[in-house]
């Protein structure tokens, strides 16, 4: 199934790490979704420039109980979207 593109309105949270250092974006990503619904979309808000789409795209995906869904560059910086994992 291919999902449609996403905005930050679709997301049902909405987390910004833009200014945190490594590896507090991680650890801060992976708090909330712990707390998250399974199926919940999580918009991340990096500040990354888009030139570091890759890097972000890493490490979402090492994140414990998550399926990236798609990345997109901003102004503002990459956007992450990944949904939470049913739990087994």
């Amino acid at each position: 199934m291919v999902e449609k593109s996403f905005t930050i309105e679709d997301a049902d949270a909405v987390l910004d790490v833009t200014g945190q250092v490594c590896a507090m974006p991680i650890l801060t990503a992976a708090d909330e979704l712990r707390s998250a619904a399974d199926g919940d979309l999580l918009a991340i808000k990096t500040g990354k420039p888009v030139d570091e789409c890759e890097d972000v795209e890493d490490w979402v995906r090492r994140l414990d109980g998550a399926s990236l869904i798609s990345t997109r560059g901003t102004d503002d910086g990459v956007i992450a979207f990944l949904r939470r994992q049913a739990s087994d």
